[in-house]
């Protein structure tokens, strides 16, 4: 290239476009027939919208190396920029046709057939096909994945009715099958779904999705099968959790588990997927060996990222692990002080056991108790406390605040006047310096037992341990009458979602038992070995409950718990999803 090139392009990208064009005529007059020259003069006509011009110079190019795929790539985009979408459609097959894995051409022809005229072709099944053959070289390719997912949200009728005649015509095709189970559950939302959030999903159109992805591996030769399994593996294992995936369809999806365990060992999709299985049959402590054996081969680094290790190492059911657990009270002796506030004044100072009242039938009533971090507790205290109070005037309720600041201590000091309620509060100052978020929160939300614990101790009456993101809506000292001949009152979740998720602590009423009081120490050991001598995880209170119970089950005498259907419970209502 010549220095004077060199000048015409400096010029052209500093915007001054007249001397440019200039340069790049005087340039083409020696050179008719130079690639670059034409290239860039023709970029500059398409910036100053002279399509029609732009396309003639372009057009050079192509005459003097019609070979160049990547010309006829360009000059597409070009004629699309000018409104001749057809034509453009045309320039990108040719550039296809000179090699047919040319992304940009592909990439460009599919955004067209699947744009609404005038600007595009109007026809998304066709450009579904081209972000599919994308895809199968590239899966990482997020444009054309967030493209595809798009097309087919605004097309699902369309895309479903396609996919299903395509199933009609060919029923032993395991591609027609993918492709109608990806439509299905791009209709069904269930896309839109990860743990954690709540979510309006169609299940019968992901457990058809399901089905069909399972008859395309029975029906395509192992080798053959790809990242299929693991995908169907993972669908499995999303609508487990969502309560929605019955035994049947479990053991199908153990048994192909087991089987891919044996060529990829360190699977812990599918090895979770075993062990939910296992669950599933009521072997509660087999589940947990055979989890701890897996999570072996594991660092602790590896175990940290993967979040179903992280919650199987969280699960313990032996009773090995039990007879190892250190006594409550060394947990309590190793935690930061569990210090006691004057309701008057909130100074710190010893507070005296609260009287024990009568329900009016012979039960002792219940206090209530909720714990959190500081966020929490400005964020969710005022509803809940206000809804106890509407409920239950004159209610015993514990406040446990962890590392609260002196802001939040005022709020609670206002909190006191301004509801009818019998108010204690308690603090615990951790240092939580270094600590990881998730680990964080984990300890907000499970030091709360080992500190429900003393209160039950110090109390002598019976507790309800709440979630502070509930809302009450009935007087829960009334329950007090149907725990007579009770140890425990705990919500069952009997979508048997996973022993992380079976128990669910958002309400928990541990009556005033001998035996209540042993379950209530044993879990909050149990939670306290992880702590503090371990990497806790989310869903540790949970599996701590779920391990807790089946210990005890199998001994004698055996807990008098009543049990409260999670998703009928009409005592409370839950902001977050559990």
């Amino acid at each position: 290239m010549s220095s004077n090139l060199n000048d015409v392009i400096a010029a052209h990208q500093q915007g001054n476009f007249g001397a440019a064009e200039s340069g790049y005529r005087a340039f083409l007059a020696d050179r008719p027939n130079h690639s670059q020259t034409l290239q860039m003069f023709s970029l500059l006509l398409m910036q100053q919208k002279r399509s029609a011009e732009a396309m003639a110079v372009y057009r050079r190019v192509i005459d003097a190396e019609p070979a160049v795929p990547n010309h006829w790539a360009n000059f597409g985009g070009m004629l699309r920029g000018a409104g001749q979408a057809a034509v453009a459609g045309d320039a990108y097959r040719r550039a296809l046709a000179l090699d047919p894995a040319h992304g940009a051409a592909t990439f460009n022809l599919a955004n067209l057939l699947g744009a609404a005229p005038p600007g595009g072709a109007g026809r998304p099944l066709d450009a579904a096909v081209w972000y599919e053959r994308i895809l199968a070289v590239t899966p990482d390719q997020e444009q054309a994945r967030n493209n595809l997912d798009i097309l087919r949200q605004r097309n699902a009728d369309r895309f479903e009715a396609a996919m299903r005649r395509e199933v009609a015509r060919d029923p032993q095709s395991p591609h027609a099958h993918e492709r109608l189970a990806r439509t299905l559950l791009q209709s069904s939302g269930f896309l839109d779904w990860y743990p954690g959030k709540a979510c309006v999903v169609d299940f019968p159109r992901a457990l058809a999705a399901f089905d069909h992805l399972r008859f395309a591996l029975a029906v395509q030769p192992e080798p053959e099968q790809g990242d299929r399994v693991r995908t169907w593996l993972a669908l499995a294992l999303d609508l487990l959790q969502l309560g929605t995936l019955d035994d049947d369809r479990l053991e199908l999806a153990a048994r192909t588990a087991w089987q891919r365990l044996r060529v990829k060992p360190k699977d812990s999709l599918a090895a979770a997927l075993v062990g939910y299985h296992v669950y599933r049959r009521g072997r509660l402590t087999l589940a947990s060996r055979l989890q701890t054996r897996f999570t072996a081969r594991f660092t602790a680094a590896e175990i940290v990222a993967d979040a179903e290790l992280g919650y199987w190492s969280m699960l313990r059911a032996d009773d090995a692990f039990f007879a190892r657990l250190r006594p409550v009270d060394s947990v309590i002796a190793r935690l930061p002080d569990l210090e006691t506030l004057a309701l008057e004044t909130l100074a710190p100072e010893t507070m005296a056991p609260e009287t024990i009242t009568d329900a009016g039938d012979g039960t002792t009533e219940p206090a209530i108790m909720v714990s959190g971090d500081d966020v929490y507790i400005r964020r969710f205290g005022p509803d809940l406390l206000q809804s106890i109070a509407r409920h239950s005037p004159g209610a015993s309720v514990v406040l446990h605040l962890v590392a609260p600041t002196a802001g939040t201590l005022g709020l609670v000091e206002e909190w006191r006047r301004r509801y009818p309620l019998a108010l204690a509060v308690s603090r615990e100052r951790p240092d939580l310096s270094g600590w990881p978020p998730v680990r964080r929160s984990t300890y907000f939300a499970c030091v709360r037992f080992i500190r429900a614990f003393q209160w039950h101790q110090r109390l002598g009456r019976p507790l309800i341990v709440l979630d502070l993101d509930a809302v009450v809506r009935s007087d829960l000292r009334q329950l007090a009458s149907g725990m007579t001949d009770r140890d425990l009152g705990l919500m069952l979740d009997k979508r048997r979602r996973g022993p992380f998720r079976e128990i669910l602590v958002g309400f928990d009423y541990y009556n005033n038992t001998p035996l209540a009081g042993r379950f209530l120490a044993t879990v909050a050991a149990y939670i306290g070995h992880f702590l503090l001598d371990a990497e806790p995880r989310w869903m540790l209170d949970q599996s701590a409950h779920l391990a807790t119970v089946d210990w005890f089950q199998r001994r004698n005498p055996p807990l008098r718990i009543r049990w409260h259907d999670f998703q009928g419970f009409a005592h409370c209502s839950f902001v977050g999803e559990k």
